[in-house]
């Protein structure tokens, strides 16, 4: 019976050893618990991973990672250990007091892959707290000589060596992660840029971009790169100035356009794959904000166009970081034209659903208003929004009537004439004007024609008349409501008598009386 239970067991597996802090070694011996009596270490092996007590927990650790006899394997072991207590973050705090910055940062060029993934995790850690960041500067410099076999210096240096020449993806996926995590505070975004890591960062991303990676170490690592350089561009002084003239902006364009619209990166959770579109859209704003790096978006071929494509987006972070990319585009003449182009449609699609965020509505009216002080958006974009009174009243105020009016001309459709007609008789039968873009652009002069929308008709509506009384015979009524506004000045009844007698217009038989009427009633 024991021999046929002894042949059902799975076969004997090798036992691996437990992590150090899972051997705790203690004495009752009274010798033991007062170790100044005598040497109580005398029974520990130098080649074994071991924990003390207390305040010895963490100095015990960073002895063993001192040890340049240690083995590849202990040492990963006590830096896992390390790693796992650090969760707490009185732990932390322990362990960076105790040196284990200076140690882990001469681990990052060990020999053994194994060590530098788990050097490069315990950097990570550290990288959390004020305290640990102001050590990477430093890094193994203060380490005492004979225990640092490895060139001694600062942190983020050998992390950029380990991204650009380590073979191991998880390296490298770590070493992001510790950027990432370097990056999460304003002292840190600075100290990347003034050790000159976004260089190292710049060069391996034009390496790899715009292919899309096939791993999902090398997808997170991608991704943990672009969240630290999205930080940095943002809160670092000068953060992007080794960003320029490298092709990094281009690159990251054309990796945009190459990421699969439903499917997105493969080797990435869903999440996790629109996060890389998000942050590498919201690089792209950033570096917008600079001339240099609106010039290089431009300079790409057909920039705008990529951008314009997350417009559409499923996600609505991605459709907000998208919105605020070409915000900054359209700070350049060629940017305005170039949203003209590709843009319209899209940006005037989500001003009208009701699913965007108030945050995304505001900044795209924000774009709007930017590329109008263009002509042509201007009127292509109340062309696309031509039933939505409501919106251009919003973005536009009593200046969208020079937008609206030329779509009444007789060479558009008899539909778009119709609805430009009423959405005209709405604003000249307005009591109350609205206040729409506050910058007015393109200027207007005087300023109180905006109060009253007939003077600003008058003024600023090349051929409005004309265009009403030819449009009499499609919208008589709301016409004939905008002749009487407009005549209801002194100003537009003496154009329209003008007019009327040098035979430039022709008013229909059945609308005579009513325009003799206007034409004889006075101001109000």
């Amino acid at each position: 019976m024991a021999e046929g239970a002894a042949s059902a067991m799975a076969p004997a597996g090798p036992v691996n050893l437990l992590q150090g802090y899972k051997r705790h070694i203690t004495s009752e011996f009274c010798k033991d618990r007062y170790p100044y009596l005598e040497d109580i270490r005398s029974h520990l092996k130098t080649d074994d991973v071991s924990m003390a007590f207390g305040e010895r927990l963490f100095p015990r650790l960073v002895e063993q990672l001192k040890n340049t006899d240690m083995a590849p394997e202990n040492l990963v072991e006590a830096l896992r250990t390390i790693c796992d207590l650090s969760s707490h973050q009185e732990n932390k705090c322990n362990s960076i007091a105790s040196d284990v910055v200076a140690a882990a940062t001469n681990l990052l060029l060990h020999d053994s892959v194994p060590v530098k993934r788990e050097a490069a995790r315990v950097i990570s850690s550290m990288a959390q707290l004020i305290g640990g960041r102001s050590l990477m500067p430093l890094g193994n410099t203060a380490m005492r000589k004979g225990t640092s076999p490895i060139q001694a210096g600062p942190t983020l240096p050998k992390l950029v060596k380990l991204l650009l020449s380590s073979p191991d993806e998880v390296v490298k996926m770590n070493v992001a992660e510790a950027l990432k995590s370097l990056a999460l505070f304003r002292d840190g975004c600075q100290q990347i840029v003034d050790q000159g890591t976004v260089k190292g960062v710049a060069l391996y991303l034009c390496s790899r971009l715009p292919d899309l990676p096939e791993s999902k170490e090398l997808s997170l690592c991608l991704l943990y790169l672009l969240q630290m350089l999205g930080q940095v561009t943002m809160y670092a002084n000068n953060g992007m100035r080794d960003l320029w003239g490298v092709g990094l902006v281009a690159k990251v364009i054309r990796f945009l356009e190459h990421i699969p619209k439903e499917a997105g990166l493969a080797a990435l959770s869903p999440a996790d794959s629109t996060e890389t579109k998000r942050q590498a859209l919201r690089l792209l704003w950033h570096c917008g904000n600079d001339s240099h790096g609106r010039r290089e978006t431009l300079k790409e071929a057909e920039g705008v166009r990529v951008i314009t494509e997350f417009l559409s987006d499923g996600d609505a972070k991605v459709r907000e970081a998208a919105v605020c990319a070409l915000n900054v585009v359209t700070l350049e003449t060629d940017g305005k034209k170039d949203v003209l182009k590709y843009s319209t449609e899209g940006l005037a699609a989500l001003l009208v659903s009701d699913k965007e965020t108030a945050y995304l509505i505001e900044s795209c009216i924000q774009l709007v208003r930017c590329a109008s002080e263009l002509p042509a958006f201007r009127f292509a974009f109340a062309r696309h929004v031509l039933k939505e009174i409501w919106l251009l009243e919003k973005i536009f105020g009593t200046t969208a009537l020079s937008a609206v009016s030329p779509l009444m001309g007789p060479t558009e459709e008899n539909d778009t004439r119709v609805q430009a007609v009423r959405v005209v008789e709405h604003f000249l039968k307005s009591r109350k004007s609205a206040d729409g873009d506050l910058i007015r652009t393109p200027p207007v002069c005087p300023l109180d024609h905006i109060d009253d929308p007939r003077l600003f008709a008058c003024e600023e509506c090349v051929d409005i008349l004309h265009h009403l009384v030819d449009i009499l015979s499609l919208a008589q009524a709301p016409a004939l409501h905008c002749l009487e506004a407009l005549c209801s000045v002194a100003k537009g009844r003496k154009e329209l008598q003008e007019l009327i007698h040098s035979q430039r217009v022709k008013i229909p038989d059945k609308c005579q009386f009513e325009i003799t009427d206007m034409l004889q009633s006075h101001d109000f």
